[in-house]
């Protein structure tokens, strides 16, 4: 009895499992001499994505890439595991979150002090518009998490730089009230 349970427990690892030499090709070394074995399949997002957001009809997921190169945002398709489309932003940092019909992302546009709501028709990122939290940077603001409130047309916008918390009217895209946190 004790094999069987033993057999029944070892069958996802030898069904799903990888071998060492599929471990091995896929290892990266990082610049430090450590290495990395990523464990299943991967996808090229950048050098430092920061954030990750699953769209409420779980076809869509969304990731941020905040790091010294070429800041974007991924949109993937979670069947087909690939990426449908990529958008440069200028300046990003971690805020990411669809709206509850999965049709609008919204994403943080960091120092640029704005938060860019994106359109996702036929599978790509397109720009509607911007919403302005204050001047860019060197004005001390920095736009980092994003909750949304869909409903209520909120989306509660926290900061890096000046610890605030705006709270924003989506339908009329302006700030309505500013707490600080202290």
């Amino acid at each position: 009895m004790k094999k069987l349970v033993l057999l029944f427990c070892l069958s996802p690892a030898l069904l799903f499992g990888q071998t060492a030499s599929e471990l091995q090709s896929k290892r990266i070394t990082l610049p430090n001499g450590w290495s990395l074995s990523p464990a299943g399949a991967s996808l090229p997002l950048g050098d430092l994505p920061l954030n990750i957001a699953v769209a409420p009809n779980k076809k869509f997921i969304a990731v941020t890439n905040n790091g010294q190169s070429t800041q974007s945002i991924h949109l993937l398709d979670t069947k087909a595991h690939q990426v449908l489309d990529t958008k440069e932003i200028g300046k990003a940092w971690l805020g990411l979150v669809f709206s509850d019909d999965s049709k609008t992302l919204y994403v943080s546009g960091g120092n640029d002090n704005w938060i860019v709501r994106y359109e996702i028709k036929a599978q790509k990122l397109l720009i509607k518009d911007t919403i302005i939290i204050g001047k860019p940077w060197p004005e001390k603001i920095s736009v980092a998490g994003l909750a949304l409130d869909d409903k209520a047309n909120r989306l509660y916008v926290v900061t890096k730089e000046n610890n605030s918390l705006y709270v924003v009217d989506t339908n009329k895209r302006r700030s309505l009230y500013l707490y600080l946190i202290t």
